[in-house]
């Protein structure tokens, strides 16, 4: 770094002396082109005086004049080539010492830059100490860039140090870098794929950030993960949680279960787990609700059955008409079986286990309109509680009229 320095300044001086050099020269230039200019005009008046008062031959005077002007314009000339050959070097040096200065400025902040790297590079071991010591704080921001400071230029030196990408990742996340964050935690799994810490960690990142396509990508390392170590409880507990926000009960419930039984009772994290197992097992029950319901059609309204009708069967809130679930099928024989479960909700997040009463329906429409309409063959309404398995029958008995 020093000889660099050196080299600068050198090359800046000779710019500046170069500079001061040309400009001197250039105004001698100058100089001697005024000096010509006043000769060519003082001979002239010469000329003119000669012909005037002495009688000299207007052949002659033109003679004279002609070689004058042509004296004039050689010596005007190679005063005007001598200055042109010596403007470039003016220009030149002053660029010189224009690029000089800039990178004078570049090179001492870079150089700047560079001691700070190399001191927060040389304070690694300390700083790592004191942020192991200070796990259960919260670290100052300050050790966070130092450290991060000095671990990038660790990995400029050692690019291929899978660990140090690692815990560079995790800094860049706690510093709410997410895009460096990512980049360092593929960095490191591209050099050690089946490295548990950098899966679990990677995904706990997807995760927690929200990232498009995270899930997935998250369930995958975790799997992956726990074939290497099945026994890691950051592994289960967060495939527990990939597979309970999915909707996947039965994965939830697996995971959480083995991650309990290694988990010591007196622990708080211990009950936590045995919360989620039990809310995972309580909406696995409600989706496997099942509503079996009998479609009968009473004598007096088989003169009123429509040929192309559809029949329609469903259930609704008692503070919601919005259909929780619906079965239709066009008119055959009666009776007639059909089963309603969350597979049949009309929105995904309006199920038939979100109700704790069910209101079920059953009409015949003339079209495949399922509003209420003259005409509809309808049953009365009938409401229960929603409980796991239930057998219902309904009889279409009621024309709607008006």
């Amino acid at each position: 770094m020093s000889s660099l320095w050196l080299l600068m300044l050198l090359m800046l001086l000779v710019a500046v002396v170069f500079v001061f050099l040309a400009t001197g020269k250039q105004r001698r230039y100058q100089k001697r082109q005024d000096e010509n200019q006043r000769w060519y005009e003082q001979r002239l008046s010469e000329l003119k005086e000669e012909r005037s008062q002495h009688g000299l031959p207007e052949e002659d005077y033109q003679h004279a004049k002609q070689e004058l002007d042509k004296t004039f314009l050689n010596d005007s000339q190679d005063v005007e080539e001598s200055v042109n050959w010596q403007r470039a070097p003016v220009i030149v040096p002053a660029i010189l010492l224009v690029v000089i200065s800039s990178g004078l400025y570049w090179a001492f902040g870079s150089w700047q830059l560079q001691l700070q790297a190399e001191d927060a590079r040389e304070q690694l071991p300390e700083l790592g100490k004191r942020l192991l010591q200070q796990q259960n704080q919260q670290a100052s921001r300050e050790d966070l860039n130092t450290f991060a400071l000095g671990l990038r230029q660790k990995l400029m030196r050692e690019p291929d140090d899978a660990v140090a990408w690692w815990i560079y990742a995790g800094l860049m996340v706690d510093l709410g870098a997410g895009e460096d964050a990512e980049e360092a935690f593929q960095k490191a799994l591209e050099l050690e794929p089946d490295r548990v810490n950098t899966l679990v960690s990677y995904s706990r990142f997807l995760l927690m950030s929200g990232t498009e396509g995270g899930q997935p990508k998250a369930a995958r390392m975790l799997a992956h993960a726990l074939q290497q170590e099945p026994d890691n409880i950051e592994a289960l507990s967060l495939l527990g949680f990939v597979a309970f926000e999915r909707q996947d009960w039965e994965q939830a419930i697996n995971a959480w279960q083995l991650l309990k039984q290694r988990l010591p009772e007196n622990s708080s994290r211990y009950q936590a787990v045995v919360n989620a197992l039990e809310n995972a097992k309580s909406q696995q029950e409600k989706s496997e609700v099942e509503l079996k319901v009998t479609v009968k059609l009473s004598d007096e309204m088989r003169r009123y059955l429509p040929a192309e009708g559809t029949v329609f069967v469903y259930v609704t809130g008692s503070e919601q008409p919005m259909p929780a679930a619906v079965v239709r099928q066009p008119v055959s024989e009666f009776p007639m079986t059909v089963t309603l479960s969350n597979s049949n909700a009309m929105l995904p997040d309006y199920k038939l286990s979100d109700l704790d009463e069910w209101l079920v329906h059953a009409r015949i429409s003339q079209d495949e309109k399922i509003d209420r309409q003259m005409g509809d063959l309808e049953a009365e309404t009938v409401a229960i509680q929603a409980d796991g398995s239930t057998e219902l029958t309904l009889t279409l008995s009621t024309r709607i009229d008006e």
